[in-house]
């Protein structure tokens, strides 16, 4: 509907001249919706009743038109035949519905029961007011008598409040608010005494995007277990009445359950859950004794925290490698290196060769050129990586896109994001800006049940006897930035190494899935061969 009312303002305003500006959006006085009139300099123009009115100044709010007087009945086409889209003329009758020589016309009904507006639908679906639009009761309340009904049906559409009523032989008496969906909350809550006098509300709003929403509003006005929802075969109750027949619409209204705001659910909708295993992959990593506190599980954020010149990068590129090589397809995110840069240091990893620095290929035998061309066929040939060529910060938006893509349009199982504290230029330390990344992130994972390895820096500790590139042991409190990633991440991994040494200490500092923590392996790391070799050398017990 947003481009027919973008072609339809630009018109209007043209009519009233090149000085027309839009203001604000009102409540219109006419049809009582809470935000469809657009007041400008010269004029306003409601969305819901299509009522144009031209006014004198810019900052008045537009006058209400004047009540027009009620067409009479006997002016009125009577109903040729017995039956209209599939209704009775006897619940036509008791509705209100008469037809006209080009549509219908709903008489509407004040709280009292009392005739004071009618609204003309013609064949095209143009719709126009008389009378008192504004104060007009549900269409089809006066049929309503909790002395009789234990229930009333919220509908959005004229021709469904009868549908309903017929179908279940005036069990159930079907209510139309007035100007459909997207006004459907901001009307009841006006009407909430009339709605409470009975026991359920069944909400039969349209199987569409907005009768969801209008469904989804309206459960939060009601008491908890008092609000069904309709679930129907076809878009609405009258196009059920007309294509399967009024027994389907029955069936569909007694059927209806509870409702309840959105993601609450009983523990009896899990009821046989645990029954079979948990669809939950779990994955191996490179390191050995890493897989002895935790595997690499699915549908997990994994952080990874050293200081600068630790080697968090080529750790994680050696899971990277063994992900590829255990045909688990990957998604590569380093900021701080091109794509051409990765590829380099990918196959010396493979190949157990350092690629990316060299000048020329002159020296290497033919054994260690045929292990090249061999790596290099597995890193870009396997259609087991994906890369996202760029370098430097980059904001948020475009980073998740790019991971949604990987995960959904390439199939990647894991992304590997080196590293979240760049991410958003200059805001490194904006911790409202991590907190939020990190919680979208998070978001991404449960909706793809991929699983992010994600590298972040760390504050320099004051406190701290040594810093992090002199051997000091990495904390959960040191991680940059964000007490979100604290929160949010499933695993942490920290790595440690004294300045002048290759020896790197492991400790897993969060384990949300087993809870062991601790020491969990150290790292010898030879740069000619581009190998992490695997010893245990636990600092804490060397003395």
């Amino acid at each position: 509907m947003t481009a027919l009312l973008g072609l339809i303002v630009p018109t209007r305003t043209e009519e009233m001249g090149e000085s027309s500006r839009f203001i604000r959006h009102d409540p219109c006085p006419n049809c009582d919706s809470s935000d469809a009139l657009a007041v400008y300099t010269d004029h306003s123009f409601c969305f819901a009743c299509q009522t144009f009115t031209k006014g004198e100044t810019a900052e008045k709010a537009p006058k209400p038109r004047p009540i027009q007087p009620m067409t009479t009945l006997e002016d009125l086409k009577p109903w040729g035949s017995d039956h209209y889209r599939g209704i009775p003329k006897r619940v036509l009758d008791q509705y209100g519905i008469v037809q006209t020589d080009n549509g219908v016309v709903f008489q509407y009904r004040n709280d009292s029961g009392k005739h004071i507006a009618q609204k003309f639908r013609t064949d095209d679906k143009k719709i126009s007011w008389k009378g008192d639009a504004k104060a007009v009761a549900g269409f089809g309340s006066h049929l309503a008598n909790p002395s009789f009904h234990d229930a009333v049906a919220i509908c959005e559409g004229e021709f469904d409040a009868p549908t309903i009523y017929s179908a279940t032989h005036s069990k159930v008496v079907g209510v139309s608010v007035p100007n459909g969906a997207q006004n459907a909350a901001n009307f009841v809550r006006k009407k909430l005494d009339f709605f409470n006098r009975f026991k359920i509300i069944y909400v039969a709003t349209d199987m569409d995007e907005p009768g969801t929403e209008a469904a989804n509003s309206l459960v939060e006005l009601f008491n908890p277990g008092q609000v069904r929802r309709v679930v129907f075969p076809r878009k609405d109750a009258n196009d059920t009445l007309e294509e399967l027949g009024g027994q389907a619409v029955k069936e569909a209204v007694y059927a209806a359950k509870e409702l309840r705001p959105d993601g609450i659910k009983p523990a009896s909708a899990y009821a046989g859950l645990v029954n079979k295993p948990p669809d939950r992959r779990a994955t191996n990593c490179a390191f050995g004794f890493w897989n002895d506190k935790t595997p690499f599980y699915d549908n997990q954020l994994i952080v990874l925290i050293a200081g600068s010149g630790i080697g968090k990068t080529t750790f994680a590129r050696a899971l990277a490698l063994h992900d590829m090589e255990r045909n688990i397809k990957v998604g590569w995110i380093g900021l701080e290196e091109t794509a051409e840069e990765a590829v380099f240091r990918f196959v010396g990893m493979a190949a157990g060769l350092q690629l990316h620095a060299r000048q020329n290929y002159a020296g290497l035998t033919d054994k260690q050129l045929q292990d090249i061309a061999q790596a290099d066929k597995f890193v870009t040939g396997s259609g087991s990586l994906e890369l996202f060529d760029h370098f430097g910060s980059l904001d948020e938006k475009v980073i998740l896109q790019r991971m949604n893509y990987m995960v959904r349009s390439l199939g990647c199982q894991h992304i590997y994001l080196d590293h979240l504290t760049i991410i958003g230029s200059g805001l490194a330390h904006d911790t409202r800006h991590l907190d939020s990344l990190i919680t979208k992130i998070r978001s991404f994972i449960a909706a793809t049940k991929c699983t992010v390895f994600a590298i972040s820096h760390l504050n320099r500790s004051s406190s701290q006897t040594q810093n992090h590139e002199d051997g000091g042991t990495p904390e959960l409190h040191d991680i940059r930035g964000s007490h979100s990633i604290v929160q949010l991440a499933d695993t942490i991994w920290a790595l440690s190494r004294k300045r002048g040494t290759d020896l790197t200490h492991s400790r897993c500092l969060k384990n949300r899935m087993l809870g062991r923590l601790g020491y969990s392996g150290s790292f010898h790391f030879n740069e000619q061969t581009q190998s992490l070799n695997h010893v245990w050398e636990d600092p804490d017990t060397q003395f």
